[in-house]
């Protein structure tokens, strides 16, 4: 599932384990449901668990063929209503599927997605990529009023990754323990005041709850369903948020957390960025492969320029003449114009299949590039030359070249560490357990401190960039902070 992210899938992902169970092809359950499971699941899902349901080893783990073995499993509550609550609450915890490793994190669907459409990627799945001849000939498929039954009991990720155990027995299980990463990261205490560590405000954009929390306020501003990515405007007075899976952006002032403006985008939105000159704000629709550019004075929307398969997010240029966007679907960068609006041309990224998240040296000369399933890239603008890969924690990220400093940052979703490359030498310096899940890294405008939104964890974790330790992890008022905004460092 993209997304985000994390998927709609990857909930479905992460709880699938080694479990084999009864056979036989059955007739199709409901296709009216299945077709509209299929259409969430290619638009929300297809990225991380990919088209064919094979997934990414070591990344995302597959739906082909496993997702009925775990429906299958009889121990606890069944794997029937264990699925339901997965999609429902999410997944954290550390799996093995087939012999490989996924220690990962899948969001919570239920405040994103009805009742009917998780009870439809529930039938898909279930009847897509050769599960349906594992299940029973007397499948009954999900409904609505099946997966409501499940919801309102406020589980975590962890919780569910434990009914997961008694649902499919410790077979698949990998030697990785939320139980010790949870006292690991329970055991650093802070070590400046919240205050010290956050001068200025930042904005976490907290997915799963629908709201953006302005640190260290901890003012929390509701009304943007699923806030996924978001971005200040150069004067810190407007901040754009991308609603997942509303298809909206949204624009708040900063003083109140009063939404200015709700622009209709697309049925998904990802990444969104303000030009350094303030003018435009623009917003990718990956599924429509297109970024949408927002007049930032009129609140309106201008234009939407198509740009490739399967967009993700922008970085500009200092004299916001350009803006490079990535674009997921096809290994290169998308080069938009900011004069005539238009594409420009591409740039290839070899080695970097998908490319996701970017950020640009402080020269300008050279591009930072985070991909989807673990691995970080440096492009030089001047060659157009990807000139080395990294290789990082597994899953995607946010990736910040750190103002006033050598080093660039970035964070792995489905890992516990933020990895730092020195930008001179182009080596990794150092890998810093955060809590699991990291996604959006951002440093303050000095670069004194980096922050880190942790997903599983509910938290933000504040690193020292002078002697790279974690020195505070401050809990956020909701569930799966996703990414941040930062004054002075778009």
């Amino acid at each position: 599932m993209v997304n985000q992210r994390i998927s709609l899938i990857s909930k479905l992902v992460l709880s699938i384990g080694l479990f084999y169970g009864a056979s036989g092809a059955i007739a199709a359950p409901g296709e009216d449901s299945i077709a509209r499971g299929k259409q969430v699941y290619n638009q929300q899902c297809a990225a991380c668990h990919q088209a064919g349901g094979q997934g990414i080893p070591g990344s995302f783990p597959p739906q082909k063929g496993h997702t009925a073995n775990v429906f299958n499993a009889s121990g606890g509550m069944g794997g029937r209503d264990y699925l339901a609550h997965v999609l429902q609450y999410g997944l954290t915890g550390s799996i093995d599927v087939e012999g490989t490793s996924y220690n990962g994190n899948m969001p919570a669907w239920g405040g994103s997605l009805s009742d009917q459409q998780i009870a439809d990627v529930l039938n898909y799945v279930l009847t897509a990529f050769g599960n349906r001849e594992r299940l029973s000939r007397s499948f009954q498929p999900y409904t609505a009023d099946e997966v409501n039954a499940v919801s309102g009991k406020d589980l975590s990720g962890k919780q569910v990754y434990q009914l997961r155990q008694a649902v499919v027995g410790s077979r698949g299980q990998s030697s990785g323990s939320v139980t010790s990463q949870d006292a690991s990261v329970a055991s650093m205490a802070a070590k400046v005041s919240l205050e010290q560590a956050i001068p200025k405000p930042i904005y976490a954009a907290v997915q799963d709850s629908g709201v953006v929390e302005r640190l260290p306020s901890k003012s929390t501003w509701p009304g943007v369903k699923g806030a996924h990515y978001d971005a200040l405007s150069p004067d810190g007075k407007q901040l754009m948020v991308s609603g997942f899976k509303t298809g909206n952006v949204y624009v708040m002032d900063t003083d109140n957390g009063e939404i200015q403006a709700s622009i209709a985008i697309g049925e998904v939105v990802q990444g969104v960025k303000v030009s350094p000159d303030g003018r435009y704000g623009l917003a990718v629709a990956p599924a429509q492969g297109v970024v949408a550019i927002i007049d930032m004075e009129a609140l309106s929307l201008v234009k939407k320029v198509s740009v490739g398969d399967t967009p993700h997010n922008i970085i500009f240029n200092k004299d916001s003449s350009l803006a490079y966007v990535t674009l997921q679907g096809e290994g290169a960068l998308a080069v938009v114009d900011m004069t005539t609006l238009n594409k420009q041309r591409a740039i290839p990224t070899p080695g970097l299949d998908s490319p996701h998240n970017i950020d640009i040296s402080g020269d300008g000369r050279r591009l930072w590039i985070r991909d989807f399933i673990g691995h970080v890239g440096v492009l030089d603008l001047d060659s157009e030359r990807v000139l080395k890969v990294f290789k990082v924690g597994a899953g995607h990220g946010g990736i910040d070249v750190i103002p006033n400093s050598r080093y660039v940052a970035t964070g792995a979703i489905s890992a516990s560490q933020v990895t730092v490359i020195d930008a001179d030498s182009l080596a990794i310096v150092a890998n810093l357990e955060v809590g699991t899940g990291p996604h959006g890294v951002r440093a303050s405008a000095d670069g004194r401190y980096l922050y880190t939104s942790v997903t599983a964890d509910n938290m933000i974790t504040i690193i020292d960039m002078g002697s790279l330790e974690v020195i505070r992890q401050e809990p956020v008022d909701g569930k799966f902070p996703f990414w941040l905004a930062v004054p002075g460092n778009p």
